[in-house]
């Protein structure tokens, strides 16, 4: 079974290596599964996908801080000392009400960390007295698409950035469809790979889909790795081999390979 945190897919694999045959499946849904930890581990991320992070700062008097995932898609709590701050309002000309503020983020991957700001007030001086909950990862919200009027009333997530990872859920008239694993009834959806499925009883119906994605340049990342250490095999502890007296072929035996590390560069974390 693939791990949720899995950057690239068997068949992609499969298609990139020129496999038909099943016998290595195993072995490769392996590689992947670990070479994706280990691309996670090296950009310093503990997912990439939507998910819930809690973090816990020592306040030292500033206005801003800088949050420890990204893109942020939505700020759930943000407290100094043990009292919630609320988000701050929009401005007004009449009006500037304290709260926190998030940096805007960046539509297309890889994008960049974001500051989380105070207005009104600043961060108090204090050991682990400031705590932020936030739900980030790549993600495309509220795409707009309309269900068809005729079966099998399915729609394929664009995904313009990355292939499709995890479902955020549905809206159609301002209400959330209920997910269920398959076979949908009026209200509700199935999806799967990135293919919606719905009720005829909600067929031409306008609705917003909202979905966790792989940045494709990850994918990518993921795939070559895992084609050179699937190669590695033939030439463990190789670092060069003579073909024929005639020529000499040369293998770059390193942690990483460099041009695995130059896709990845972009989307790491680094100290600041």
């Amino acid at each position: 079974m693939a791990s949720t945190y899995d950057l690239a897919k068997l068949a992609d694999v499969k298609d990139w290596l020129d496999i038909s045959g099943a016998d290595d499946d195993a072995l490769l849904s392996r590689l992947i599964t670990r070479l994706s930890r280990g691309i996670l581990n090296y950009l310093d991320r503990q997912s990439i996908l939507p998910t819930n992070f809690s973090e816990t700062f020592d306040g030292g008097g500033e206005r801003s801080l800088l949050l420890g995932q990204w893109p942020v898609n939505a700020v759930l709590g943000c407290a100094v000392n043990g009292l919630p701050i609320p988000a701050a309002p929009a401005i007004a000309p009449d009006s500037l009400r304290p709260g926190f503020v998030l940096d805007q983020g960046d539509i297309a991957p890889p994008g960049r960390r974001q500051r989380l700001s105070l207005r009104g007030r600043r961060f108090d001086c204090g050991v682990q007295n400031v705590s932020v909950s936030y739900w980030a990862g790549y993600q495309i919200a509220d795409e707009a698409i309309t269900i068809p009027l005729e079966a099998p009333y399915s729609v394929t997530a664009l995904s313009p950035y990355g292939d499709w990872a995890s479902d955020g859920g549905v809206i159609s008239n301002g209400l959330a469809m209920a997910r269920v694993a398959a076979s949908p009834a009026a209200g509700q959806y199935s999806v799967a790979d990135g293919v919606y499925t719905f009720n005829g009883a909600n067929a031409g119906s306008a609705a917003a889909v909202t979905y966790g994605y792989v940045p494709a340049d990850l994918a990518i990342g993921c795939m070559d790795w895992v084609a050179e250490r699937y190669s590695y095999r033939s030439r463990i502890g190789q670092q060069s081999k003579s073909l024929g007296g005639q020529e000499t072929m040369a293998y770059l035996v390193k942690d990483i390979p460099d041009f695995v590390a130059a896709a990845l560069q972009p989307y790491r974390r680094v100290a600041l």
